[in-house]
């Protein structure tokens, strides 16, 4: 499973960056992980922070600073910035919030989180507003979801699920659906051997994707529905009370679908959990 060492969460010194703090610092004292902050300073002063705010005074606010949180300044484009941190420091994960409960067009689309997912090679987890609001630091992570399409690439995805199943104690679900043709009464893929044809042919696939510790560690569960992908992994992030989902994702045009279309933009919107988009793409598994 993929060992999660370094968490980088990027913040703008505003209420909805201490919420995402909040559940970056709460996540890596799960996982056992170091964390860095890292304040992007701008030409221009950020008209979300409180006048005088420190990135020092702000963290200590939100989680307190010990040996374990690095703080880091630069100067810049915030995106930038935050890829070439990310490298710098190895990050294994970069947690980002969102300013608002309006869906995508104003959480994500154009803003800084958008173009990081767009761009990191480093899985990106998005936490909704409000999400850390009412429960202070706690951090409930009793069920995670991965998503998966059964190819090779997928299991980057599935080790970060995995890893993070483990170390909280969740249940794993790992969700696949296979669309019906109401038209043929069949499956569209039945007979093509890249993709399954049936759902004992979908769970021997997603058996392939889990290890040994794996199944040891996370008592998976192989969920395999039928319908469009993002309906029915909807129907499970609200029938199994889903915390965190975890979405692979492999080049632009399946961001565009999957990471900004209704899906997501429902979960995030409402609150419904956390959102982990990991870039399988092969130059991101030679990280």
């Amino acid at each position: 499973m993929q060992t999660i060492r370094h968490l980088l969460c990027p913040v703008d010194l505003s209420e909805p960056a201490g919420q995402s703090l909040r559940y970056a610092a709460a996540l890596s004292s799960l996982l056992g992980s170091d964390l860095t902050i890292l304040y992007v300073r701008s030409g221009q002063a950020d008209a979300r922070k409180s006048p005088g705010t420190s990135l020092e005074g702000f963290a200590r606010g939100i989680v307190g600073v010990d040996s374990s949180i690095r703080l880091l300044e630069r100067q810049g484009e915030a995106v930038s910035e935050i890829l070439n941190t990310s490298s710098a420091v190895a990050a294994d994960l970069i947690v980002m919030g969102t300013h608002g409960r309006t869906g995508l067009q104003r959480l994500l689309l154009g803003s800084v989180s958008e173009r990081v997912i767009r761009r990191s090679h480093a899985p990106v987890l998005v936490v909704p507003f409000g999400m850390m609001k009412a429960t202070e630091d706690s951090l409930r992570l009793a069920t995670v979801a991965c998503a998966v399409d059964l190819s090779e690439p997928s299991r980057r995805a599935v080790d970060y699920a995995a890893s993070i199943a483990a170390s909280a104690g969740a249940r794993l679900l790992l969700v696949h659906a296979l669309e019906w043709s109401e038209e043929t009464d069949t499956l569209p893929n039945a007979g093509k051997s890249s993709l399954p044809s049936s759902e004992d042919d979908a769970i021997a696939r997603m058996n392939e994707l889990l290890t040994e510790d794996m199944r040891v560690r996370c008592n998976p569960e192989l969920v395999v529905g039928y319908g469009r992908a993002a309906d029915e992994l909807q129907r499970v992030v609200h029938e199994r009370a889903v915390d965190l989902v975890v979405l692979g994702v492999r080049r632009r045009t399946l961001i565009d679908r999957v990471v900004f279309g209704s899906t997501t933009q429902g979960l995030i919107r409402h609150g419904a959990c956390t959102v982990l988009t990991v870039n399988t793409l092969e130059s991101a598994q030679r990280r």
